[in-house]
């Protein structure tokens, strides 16, 4: 028999999440374990998935994680995050950020949800590494970790044991209105290292906005590309690499100033 959490009618757990660097995506998994509840995965993360309609149900429980970008919701997962379409369907909010702050992001994640049709019933905020981590600037390097994970499953086991009850009460989301100003993304990418490049096509197939292509060259338009690093961080031989002074400041910073590591927060 399938399991399933009574007290909601919940019949099947969505896990739905924009995941460049793959953290959000590890996280929201390890949340399911907890719950124990069958499962879809619904991946926004490429640039296909904006082709597709997902339309959910009461009896889901939609697991949506997105990376926080300058304390804001990435904005490419916002768009497609916004086509998602529920009827009054439980929702765990999920942010992770890169040992920063999430600041306005869960606030943000619920009011793009809610008018289309889901109500939170948890949120989880929890660390991935950052995507400007490197060996020179260590930024939450490794995160999420074994230890993220254990606290993840037991996120999820948490929410099953609410959601196993037929009253609860919604969570208390930190945020503030109106949001912060969002960072300013185009006009920076990383560079291709022509030296160690095999054009094997690795940066185009992973790019969550399509900006890159691979023929006889790697080229990169960076007026889309949003600096999520999946290249960099997929790149077989190191090739996809970050020279923009801007970032390599912004790295500096990040590893001097927000180095101590931080914890998830759960908000049930």
């Amino acid at each position: 028999m399938t399991p399933s959490l009574t007290g909601m009618n919940i019949q099947k757990v969505k896990l739905i999440y924009y995941s460049p660097t793959g953290t959000s995506e590890k996280i929201v998994k390890a949340i399911q374990k907890g719950i124990g509840v069958d499962y879809d995965i619904i991946d926004l993360t490429l640039p296909d998935s904006e082709m597709k309609t997902y339309n959910l149900k009461e009896t889901d429980l939609a697991i949506i994680a997105a990376p926080v970008y300058s304390g804001r919701v990435a904005p490419t997962a916002v768009n497609r995050i916004s086509k998602l379409r529920g009827e009054n369907t439980p929702t765990v909010l999920v942010a992770v950020y890169g040992n920063r702050a999430f600041e306005d992001a869960l606030v943000e994640l619920r009011d793009i949800t809610e008018p289309n049709g889901f109500k939170a019933v948890a949120a989880g905020a929890f660390i991935g590494e950052h995507s400007f981590d490197a060996p020179e600037t260590p930024i939450a390097t490794g995160r999420p970790d074994v230890e993220d994970v254990k606290k993840a499953v037991e996120f999820g086991e948490k929410i099953k044991l609410m959601l196993n009850k037929t009253d609860y009460t919604e969570p208390e989301i930190p945020g503030s209105h109106p949001y912060r100003e969002g960072g300013k993304a185009g006009g920076r990418a990383p560079e291709t290292d022509p030296e160690t490049c095999i054009l094997c096509g690795m940066c185009a197939r992973v790019c969550p906005t399509g900006c890159v292509t691979v023929i006889d060259i790697v080229e990169t338009d960076k007026e889309k590309c949003t600096a999520c690093a999946a290249c960099v961080k997929n790149c077989p031989t190191g090739a996809r690499h970050w020279e923009n002074e801007g970032i390599l400041k912004a790295a500096k910073w990040l590893a001097t100033e927000h180095g101590a590591r931080r914890e998830p927060e759960f908000f049930l």
